[in-house]
């Protein structure tokens, strides 16, 4: 499941970092003879992978919106792009939604209010590695893969759609091989699995869906199409 990790600089540094020296992932501060990282170009998921990483601690740059909020290691595709995912892949057109959001345009740093100093963590859970489940979702009765299944790990917002050809990935926490992952999609019976289990899943069709004979209801009263065919029609009936 994603996890979260809030970051903030309690002291912050004043050198000038246009007068640092270009170093390989920030520049080199002469004052405190370290390296300050660019975070600011980085999005959260990267920011906690380095600092996950870090045998001690590290001095950074940052943008203002990155301090003082969960950063998050994993971020899902937001609703509406997941949505429209499943439309384009019921219409046979669509591909998978993005499990990851993808990296941003580096921002435009002359616009951004910038802190640089040494870097505390606040872990609001612990940070976990993850790891990719793939699978892939086919209907019972004729073998083929099922767009638009949504794929959510129990007991968490965490989740994703299946592919036009029903296949999906999904990252979930390294160590939670007991996972399970929920199955469910309009017109067909949920499945729950294992997450190591769920290479291969087949969902039947629902049973609740009712057939026979059509009844017309107004009001208290209720008619068949063959009865409301001869009541209209008895006036002209000797």
């Amino acid at each position: 499941m994603p996890q979260f990790l809030t970051i903030s600089v309690p002291q912050p540094c004043a050198e000038n970092w246009a007068a640092m020296t270009p170093a390989a992932q920030g520049r080199h501060c002469a004052a405190c003879a370290k390296t300050v990282v660019n975070f600011s170009w980085m999005t959260d998921a990267e920011v906690v992978a380095y600092l996950s990483r870090a045998s001690g601690p590290s001095c950074g740059r940052f943008r203002a919106g990155q301090l003082s909020r969960p950063l998050r290691l994993a971020l899902a595709a937001p609703a509406a792009q997941r949505w429209a995912a499943a439309v384009l892949a019921v219409l046979g057109m669509g591909t998978a939604a993005p499990a990851v959001a993808q990296r941003p345009t580096p921002p435009i740093l002359t616009q951004q209010t910038m802190t640089m100093g040494i870097v505390a963590t606040t872990p609001s859970h612990p940070v976990l590695p993850v790891r990719i489940v793939r699978g892939r979702v086919t209907e019972a009765s004729t073998g083929q893969g099922l767009p638009g299944v949504t794929v959510l790990v129990e007991g968490t917002h965490n989740g994703t759609l299946t592919r036009a050809d029903g296949t999906y990935e999904l990252e979930v926490a390294a160590g939670a091989h007991s996972a399970r992952l929920i199955f469910s999609s309009i017109g067909f019976k949920t499945a729950v699995m294992p997450s190591d289990q769920a290479e291969a899943v087949v969902l039947e069709a629902s049973c609740d869906r009712l057939m026979g004979e059509v009844i017309v209801t107004y009001g208290s009263r209720w008619y068949t199409p063959r009865g409301l065919w001869q009541r209209l029609t008895r006036p002209f009936r000797r």
